[in-house]
């Protein structure tokens, strides 16, 4: 079991009671996590074209999307073992308010992009546990894989956060972080809870 910490400070934690939440329908939680595995290659892609005169930055997001795609097979692999079909991708909510108030350009999308992994992180870290709390057959490969993607996770938001500063510098980038982390807790908190990462 995971004591894992987020790679950003997030400033509101996510109650442990809402993996319970998010757990009480298994079928929409790995659906919903397939498309946001499929979206999160999609903005590394993007990203990669935004930074395509960073070297460093183009072989980091190619690394980043090629995981993620890997990752969005797995889920995808792991509803067909459940016998569960992929429901429809009905939008993010969580990321949609991030990105409603960005108005930093690239730097703002680099630094949501640090946030949403960060968040992504500790709550698959939060279902590791919960998962763990109610063991059934099948469940140790699955935790392993729950772990993998929280670290992945992790090492996505330094991802991001590191090529904002060296794009835009260090200070720059942790002043506009700074901002961040507390409109990322707003949403949060206004947020209700569903069977999702986010």
């Amino acid at each position: 079991m995971s004591g894992f910490k987020p790679p950003l400070p997030l400033r509101t934690d996510t109650p442990a009671t809402w993996a319970e939440a998010a757990l009480a329908d298994p079928e929409a939680l790995l659906s919903d996590h397939a498309h946001c595995e499929k979206k999160a290659a999609l903005t590394a892609l993007n990203m990669a074209q935004h930074l395509s005169d960073m070297a460093r930055a183009s072989v980091l997001l190619a690394r980043l999307a090629e995981e993620e795609l890997n990752h969005y097979r797995r889920v995808l692999e792991a509803l067909q073992a459940f016998g569960w079909k992929l429901r429809p991708d009905h939008g993010n909510a969580y990321a949609q308010a991030l990105h409603k108030l960005a108005s930093k350009g690239l730097l703002d999308q680099l630094l949501i992009a640090a946030l949403i992994e960060a968040r992504s992180c500790e709550r698959l870290g939060l279902l590791e546990r919960a998962w763990a709390a109610q063991p059934a057959p099948g469940s140790e490969s699955w935790l392993a894989f729950l772990l993998e993607l929280e670290h992945c996770e992790a090492g996505h938001a330094q991802v991001y956060r590191s090529l904002a500063e060296e794009r835009f510098g260090a200070a720059a980038a942790a002043t506009r972080m700074d901002w961040w982390l507390d409109r990322e807790a707003e949403v949060i908190r206004a947020l209700p809870w569903r069977s999702a990462v986010h």
